[in-house]
């Protein structure tokens, strides 16, 4: 009788140490993730002879970006975004090109992450980093061009990509991050139509 009672308390021991084995594997495989910026969706729409971006964007650092944001070091990651107009027999022409640009710091004093817009001087503070990311990453009626500026006949295309700016690093982690890809973050081009 007692033998099985020891057997479903071995049992236990033993699904609970494998389940502790999994979780331990996969928080290392997801700390062991490189950093990455993704562009997952974005759309424009025209409101008062203004084209507004909507944008949602995945921001992952990478663990050397991490450490030196916990370290004191500022990231700035810039939003740069291009509208051409397409051509059917000649180069497609650049008529606009946006750079909006955000700060990201921490202040281990008050253990929080902040997110400065270097264009307007706005800022706001979280208490966890995925807040800070998540808020950088929900671009919300951002304006890009003026209608007046477009011809209505032309056909354009928006893209829209995101950077950490490496130039805005300290001189010594510049120069680290010149030659490690560890700081290089960027998107791939997300491009679209720009339709009324």
């Amino acid at each position: 009788m007692q033998s099985s009672l020891i057997q479903p308390q071995a049992r236990r021991r033993r699904g609970r140490a494998a389940l502790l084995g999994v979780a331990l594997l996969l928080s290392a495989a997801v700390a062991a993730q490189p950093g990455r910026f993704d562009v997952r969706s974005a759309s424009t729409g025209l409101k008062d002879g203004v084209y507004y971006l909507n944008a949602r964007i995945d921001y992952r650092l990478s663990e050397k970006a991490l450490q030196a944001l916990r370290s004191g070091v500022e990231l700035t990651i810039e939003l740069q975004i291009e509208v051409e107009r397409r051509r059917a027999f000649l180069p497609d022409s650049t008529v606009a090109s946006l750079r909006q640009a955000y700060l990201l710091s921490y202040q281990p004093l008050s253990q929080r992450y902040v997110v400065r817009n270097l264009n307007s001087g706005e800022q706001s503070s979280y208490a966890t980093l995925f807040s800070a990311l998540n808020s950088l990453g929900r671009v919300i009626d951002l304006p890009v061009i003026d209608a007046a500026l477009l011809e209505p006949d032309a056909s354009y295309e928006i893209r829209l990509r995101a950077v950490l700016d490496q130039n805005t690093l300290p001189g010594p982690l510049r120069l680290f991050a010149f030659w490690g890809d560890s700081f290089r973050l960027e998107s791939d081009w997300y491009a679209w139509t720009l339709k009324e």
